[in-house]
């Protein structure tokens, strides 16, 4: 098993297992060709999920998703499969009461979302000359990740964040199950250009959410609720002053608009075309996540 990475990579995550490090970066098309010489299948995993330039999300997401195409159809034509994983952010959000499918239109609410969606458009267009498939997940949580490391740790240290209307409806995906949905894409997919979301079989409720969190947390929390215009408030004044200070800013007016929607997502497709059913629940992953926390020092 071979893992792109680029020379700055943090690789600790990746020490313990059997891999080889083959260097390069999507973004610069002549590193590109030996990483993916000789391989069955390309997982493309890399993506830019914070940037302080617009353009930079589409250098990344966009254009170094085809150059990644252009230098397998160049050195591995014959490959297997490419899976190229998105985001539930180039779907865009669900309406109340309708989770979104993958024949609906892309409707992307942030810089970001339509980046991955164009990153899509890229790979799709060499459906006809490789076996492509998109994999769609929506937040993703588990062992090791960051992303919603910030709710976790609210939990645990008291603090239950309602943000805006508490029944909106979210659908999350543990990382393991992610995993398989991946490897579920790259050997089963019966055609190339289908696009897959792959997530918990069901939603919750952001008052259901948190309710797991402290119950997995062990602790009691007290509520913090901010109304919308709270929090877009607190995240036009967090992005401001991360900008002035010469930073790259994760809580932006964009991000706030995001973590207020609700993103509820049907997972027939990829049960009926890939046998891909959920393994963890919320209930377990969020457990079994503190209990990483704690132990990788990231929570006490």
């Amino acid at each position: 098993m071979t893992a792109g990475v680029r020379r700055s990579s943090d690789l600790t995550a990746l020490r313990p297992l059997n891999v080889e490090y083959c260097y390069g970066d999507v973004t610069e098309p002549e590193t590109l060709d030996d990483m993916v010489a000789g391989v069955d299948y390309v997982i493309h995993n890399a993506g830019l999920v914070k940037a302080r330039r617009k353009e930079a999300f589409f250098r990344v997401n966009q254009q170094g998703t085809e150059y990644l195409l252009q230098a397998i159809l160049k050195r591995n034509p014959q490959v297997k499969r490419v899976v190229c994983v998105s985001s539930q952010a180039a779907a865009g959000p669900s309406a109340v009461g309708r989770a979104v499918t993958e024949d609906d239109p892309a409707r992307p609410m942030t810089t970001y979302g339509r980046s991955k969606l164009a990153g899509e458009q890229a790979a799709l267009a060499f459906a006809d000359r490789l076996k492509v498939a998109i994999v769609r997940p929506p937040g993703v949580y588990g062992p090791g990740d960051r992303g919603l490391l910030g709710f976790f740790r609210a939990v645990n240290n008291g603090i239950k964040p309602y943000l805006g209307d508490v029944d909106r409806r979210l659908q999350l995906v543990h990382v393991d199950d992610l995993c398989r949905g991946i490897m579920l894409a790259a050997t089963s997919a019966p055609k190339s250009g289908e696009v897959y979301f792959i997530a918990e079989s069901r939603s919750y409720s952001m008052t259901e959410l948190i309710g797991i969190l402290e119950t997995a947390s062990g602790k009691k929390a007290r509520a913090l609720r901010l109304p919308a215009s709270v929090f877009r408030a607190v995240a036009a004044v967090s992005e401001l002053a991360v900008k002035a200070i010469g930073g790259t800013p994760m809580l932006t007016r964009e991000k706030a608009n995001e973590l207020l929607a609700s993103w509820e997502v049907s997972t027939a497709r990829a049960s009926r075309d890939l046998g891909f059913e959920s393994h963890i629940s919320f209930e377990q992953g969020a457990t079994e996540t503190y209990d990483w926390y704690r132990r990788a020092g990231w929570l006490k």
